[in-house]
């Protein structure tokens, strides 16, 4: 029987379009998620089979159609207001290439896949009318067994509340399931026992946190990367990465926070504390142009073996903006918080310093901050994993001396003592870098070279050269794709990418950064996308560094659970930069006293393009909602949904020239809600706040 994985459900129950910001997670919705097969408007019911909130699965049973099989399913919906909706289907099928764990999911595209990363519907109900979605089953081999079902989701449902200026989520209400519908279609009316129909609301119960380490890791078998070719001229390319710093020795002692040492000052520089911050640059970043933060993975060890360990997290954000909950306090005159801001952080549940308490003392959070979470069974060794909120992303600062924090919040051991102080020994940054740079082609060879991360130099690292690849001075290296295999689970893969460059980027002629990269669950299989960085694939300011001339690059293979490892396949993406093309006619006019010399020079240059249909950042040649489903899907998850680069110019609707945001998607959102038009666009930032602050 297929669940959806935690991480997923909690994901879904944050689909609340804010007018302050908003991020779609990235299998949900799709950029082009607005049309839906065989759906039509039927005469109003009054039964109710169940009533589903954001978040909410509706299953079913399949046992009991055994007999005459099931070629199509219809769910009738209906919402008390005007509803944004979207949902995703599943079932149970026989074991196939396509469905390797008897599970299937209808994707956006009408076509069926093994997981719903490109699932997800997005329609609009009308007050009070009710919508038959119809499905068609006819090709699938549906299985019958006792743990056979069906699953709908409810992933986001809300309206317009022109009090709030806002999206706020609503129920919708399943009103009946109809099998083989065809006038005498088996009809499910109430949920009168589980084997016909339950309801879960998926999302946990607060005091039940637990550690949430998505299982559908986002660097396995390819699924850390997209590659785009814009066709003009251009790429738009996402690698989601992870970055470790190791042989850290750092003691947290929980109950001494930042605020504790505000109201108490000391300075003994070895003072207790529960939290300790990382700057990005620790971690190697070299720069943040492009870069979301995703996630910080903290190894704690500890002297005895924990029953609970509690904990949270916070970093950097632009201040003022609605993930910083600091200059929320601020604003509220929250007492020793007079100069707060530029910060984001987890919150406990009850007591003092958390949300609620908090909001009763005025504070008004432009983002709901995130409980932390807590680990049962932890052991004395303990991977905690903290995963910046979706709705805080957009807003992370990008700068790389900006800093990401881990704290211990609370613990006790087996024996129900607390325990003070546990050790942070390693530390995993994850995030998700996107780059449009300029494109012309790419080359792919298979090499097939084993490398070994306990051998010498030469069997830990592989040095492949450019020319080998009929690659040379005339031809700028911006990304390498290496593909890895193994005959055993490699676990964690830590690794590390070099390149030969010119003078003007190291006077050494090579380019590796510090800290190693690694790969969190590799499997037996993945690929890894590397984007040179910006010292030295060049930007505006230096031309690309890369030594394609003579030069070589390298892959290292430091660490992992497997011995060996094979770099199976390696593609290079290139550009072959344009030559200027200079017209030079020359005139000579001689006397028997001057000579005149008139020279015409003509620059082949192009035009910056500019905004063809202001808000269409799908670039469908209209603007609608699901344009600004496009925008929270890029601004969420940009490795997955990254939008072209007309849809970029066209959807920065906001402070133009401010890049695309969540704003932006707000924007669109008024248009929907009839508040503004589309001619109204662009809008300035005093007037985008003049609208959203009534």
């Amino acid at each position: 029987m297929k669940k959806s994985n935690i991480t997923e459900k909690i994901t879904a129950s944050l689909l609340s379009m804010t007018m302050v910001a908003s991020a779609i997670p990235a299998y949900m919705l799709t950029a082009d998620a607005v049309s839906v097969p065989a759906i039509s408007a039927s005469t109003a019911k009054t039964a109710s089979l169940a009533t589903m909130d954001v978040s909410d699965v509706y299953s079913g049973k399949l046992a009991q159609y055994a007999s005459s099989g099931i070629k199509s399913i219809t769910f009738t919906v209906v919402a008390d207001y005007d509803t944004s909706f979207s949902y995703g289907f599943g079932i149970s099928v026989e074991k196939s290439t396509d469905a390797p764990k008897y599970w299937i999911e209808h994707n956006s595209d009408g076509e069926w896949e093994a997981s719903p990363e490109n699932g997800g519907y997005a329609v609009k109900l009308e007050k009070g009318v009710p919508l038959d979605i119809t499905i068609d089953l006819s090709d699938l081999d549906i299985t019958y067994n006792s743990d056979s079902h069906y699953e709908f989701r409810n992933y986001y449902s809300a309206h317009w509340d022109n009090s709030k200026k806002d999206m706020v989520d609503n129920s919708i209400t399943l009103q009946s399931v109809k099998v083989n519908d065809s006038g005498s279609s088996t009809v499910t009316t109430a949920p009168d026992s589980p084997q016909e129909g339950t309801v879960t609301t998926v999302a946990p119960q607060e005091d039940e946190r637990t550690n949430i380490i998505p299982n559908n890791n986002k660097h396995t078998n390819g699924d850390n990367w997209s590659f785009t070719d814009n066709g003009d001229g251009t790429a738009t390319i996402s690698s989601t990465v992870a970055r470790q710093i190791d042989g850290l020795d750092i003691v947290l002692t929980k109950g001494y926070d930042e605020d504790y040492y505000a109201a108490n000052p000391s300075d003994d520089p070895d003072k207790p504390i529960n939290s300790y911050k990382f700057k990005f640059s620790d971690f190697g970043l070299t720069d943040m142009d492009g870069v979301v933060i995703e996630s910080l993975t903290a190894t704690i060890e500890s002297d005895t073996p924990m029953d609970q360990f509690v904990y949270g997290g916070g970093l950097n954000v632009q201040k003022g903006s609605p993930a910083d909950t600091e200059y929320a306090k601020q604003v509220a005159g929250i007492e020793g918080k007079e100069n707060a801001s530029y910060w984001y952080n987890d919150m406990g549940l009850d007591g003092d310093g958390s949300v609620a308490y908090f909001e009763e003392q005025g504070v008004e959070f432009g983002v709901t901050p995130g409980n932390g979470g807590k680990i049962f069974d932890a052991g004395d060794y303990i991977q905690a994993y903290w995963e910046v909120p979706a709705e805080v992303q957009p807003y992370t600062s990008t700068t790389t001396s900006d800093a990401i924090s881990f704290q211990y919040w609370w613990g006790n051991d087996t024996e129900g003592e607390e325990v003070e102080s546990v050790n942070l020994t390693s530390a995993v940054l994850t995030y998700t870098k996107t780059v449009t740079v300029p494109y012309t082609s790419s080359i792919a060879q298979t090499v097939s070279e084993s490398l070994k991360h306990e051998g010498n130099e030469a069997e830990k690292n592989l040095e492949l050269v450019y020319a080998d690849f009929d690659l040379d001075e005339t031809q700028d290296v911006y990304a390498i794709r290496f593909d890895i295999s193994a005959k055993s689970d490699i676990g964690k893969m830590v690794y590390n990418i070099g390149t030969g460059v010119d003078e003007r980027v190291n006077e050494d002629y090579w380019f590796q950064e510090e800290q190693n990269y690694c790969v969190l669950e590799a499997g037996d299989k993945a690929q890894i996308m590397w984007i040179v960085p910006t010292k030295a694939a060049g930007d505006e300011t230096h031309e690309n560094g890369v030594n394609t001339k003579d030069g070589k690059f390298q892959i290292g293979y430091y660490y992992g659970e497997a011995d060996a490892i094979s770099v199976d396949n390696v593609e290079i993406y290139y550009n072959v930069p344009e030559t200027t093309t200079t017209t030079t006619t020359a005139t000579t006019t001689t006397t028997t006293t001057t000579t005149t010399t008139e020279t015409t020079t003509t620059e082949t240059t192009t035009a910056k393009p500019e905004a063809v249909l202001w808000g269409d950042a799908n670039v469908d040649q209209k603007v609608s909602i699901s344009d600004a489903v496009a925008i929270l899907q890029s601004v969420a998850n940009s490795s997955k949904y990254a939008l072209k680069e007309q849809g970029s110019l066209n959807a920065d609707v906001v402070d133009n020239g401010n890049g695309v945001t969540g704003q932006d998607a707000v924007a669109i959102q008024l248009i929907d809600a009839e508040i503004i038009k589309q001619t109204d666009l662009p809008l300035s930032l005093d007037k985008f706040e003049e609208l959203t602050s009534k």
